[in-house]
């Protein structure tokens, strides 16, 4: 009970206290010329040169003042200049509110203090609060960054900075842009909403919305997502981001979509443009760059398809050289010809198909030979493919045809023969290695046989006493296609 009592006996005394303290009235030190009035019951005083105002620990100057005593309230007109400590507050009107500590600022206002300076065409500073709500052509400068913004509240002892309206934040690290920016300087965060987009050192990021820690030199992005690789024009895009500058690794996640323009400078036109679709994409940009497709691959580099689990697609140190590596069921199309294995691999060489080879690898689980289809561009002859099949299949090609096929281990082979363009029968040929020659029109021209060959030849007349497909012949139509 008696604590009780203590308690509200120290409530009693502290609440008038706090009022009194935020009732303190404004009190005139100094002023060339000062005259009085009453005014809608209101008591007056106008003060003229050099005035001096002072309100507890807050000293405002100006040239001329007109002060409401009742109100607690002072207009400060011309020069006006206000301090708090190490605040310093100038503009060129502004009226002071005693009662709540704070100063409206009607034209273009400078705030300065050891942290930082803001100037903006006007604002608000709540004085007991140390925040600053400050609109028009809002900017704050620090030796570490820089904030550009159309409205922004800032809380000077954290030095924390709420902005909106075409914001741009600039660091040492990055260039932040947004229609929303929370900046959080001590942590080094910044949390961006809406037409984002953050400009670093080798890439530019785009999204919805947009963490960035810039101690660790990392942001992490949703929604909207695209990342440009400034070094080589390629763009990821996605559904959510992680990107590390320093590692300079990406991690993508959703729809994700690789797109790499090539230009044809001479026409000043797209060519050979590379598209990888996936759910997950990373991205390497270290020297060389490499880029890892995971779930559902899809890849289209000119008349190169794929599909996969996953797609490896890696430059060299050779700039015309590239690399595309695909895993987990792939298949591939190359004009007419279709290809799977248990691992597909191409080499490009200024952008156009030089080598693709598949391998079989025993160990995987349901592993299978290699298999290659090449279909009859002439559509009287569509139901005859031509088939090869065999533990690892390299195909060469030239002009983006391919020229020759080289079979390694349990090598088998259909081809159809053809005479004046007339169908002529059929070859089945199977051996340990094989070398399959092509002519300009993708059509067999000499077949090569190694190692315990054997071969047999159907006329037209017989071609419906044999089977025309190898075991495991599966014609794919699913091919990728742009979207």
């Amino acid at each position: 009970m008696i604590l009780k009592f203590r308690k509200i006996l120290f409530m009693l005394i502290l609440v008038p206290a706090l009022f009194s303290y935020s009732q303190d009235k404004i009190e005139l030190k100094n002023a060339d010329k000062l005259t009085g009035k009453t005014e809608n019951g209101q008591n007056i005083r106008e003060a003229t040169g050099n005035v001096h105002f002072i309100h507890g620990n807050v000293k405002a100057y100006c040239n001329s003042a007109i002060q409401f005593l009742d109100q607690n309230k002072v207009e400060l007109r011309g020069d006006v200049k206000i301090f708090q400590d190490t605040l310093s507050l100038f503009t060129s009107k502004a009226t002071y509110f005693g009662n709540e500590s704070m100063a409206i600022c009607e034209n273009n206002v400078i705030l300065k203090d050891p942290k930082a300076t803001v100037k903006a065409n006007g604002g608000v500073y709540y004085f007991n609060d140390a925040k600053a709500v400050f609109s028009g052509n809002v900017v704050v400068t620090n030796p570490k960054y820089t904030i550009t913004s159309g409205k922004l509240t800032y809380f000077r002892n954290t030095e924390d900075s709420y902005a909106k309206e075409n914001v741009v934040v600039t660091t040492d690290s990055a260039v932040i842009k947004a229609e929303f920016i929370d900046f959080f300087k001590s942590i080094g965060k910044t949390f961006a909403v809406e037409k984002v987009s953050i400009v670093s050192d080798s890439s530019v990021i785009t999204s919805d919305t947009l963490t960035n820690y810039d101690f660790e030199k990392k942001s992490i992005a949703s929604g909207n997502v695209m990342i440009n690789n400034l070094r080589n024009n390629t763009f990821v895009y996605g559904n959510y981001l992680e990107n590390y500058e320093t590692k300079k690794y990406t991690f993508i996640k959703g729809n994700s979509k690789l797109f790499q323009v090539e230009k044809d400078t001479s026409k000043k036109s797209e060519k050979d443009t590379l598209i990888i679709y996936s759910n997950i994409m990373e991205s390497y940009r270290t020297f060389p760059d490499k880029y890892i497709a995971t779930d559902s691959v899809e890849v289209i580099r000119g008349s190169f398809l794929s599909k996969s689990g996953v797609a490896v697609f890696s430059k060299t140190f050779t700039d015309s050289i590239e690399n595309i590596s695909l895993y987990r069921n792939p298949i591939v199309w190359q004009d007419n010809m279709q290809l799977t294995g248990d691992s597909v691999f191409a080499v490009l060489k200024n952008r156009k198909i030089e080598t693709i080879y598949s391998v079989r690898v025993e160990t995987l689980p349901g592993s299978k030979n290699s298999f290659m289809i090449v279909t009859n561009k002439d559509s009287l002859y569509q139901s005859r493919f031509d088939q090869i099949k065999g533990k690892n299949i390299y195909i060469h090609f030239l002009n983006n045809k391919v020229k020759f096929v080289d079979v390694k281990k349990s090598a088998n082979s259909i081809y159809f023969l053809y005479e004046n363009y007339l169908p002529n029968g059929v070859n089945i040929s199977e051996g340990d290695d094989m070398l399959i020659r092509f002519d300009d029109y993708q059509k067999v021209r000499t077949v090569r046989m190694e190692k315990d060959a054997k071969g047999q030849y159907f006329p037209e007349n017989l071609l419906n006493t044999t089977s025309l497909t190898l075991p495991g012949f599966i014609l794919r139509s699913d091919k990728p296609r742009k979207r």
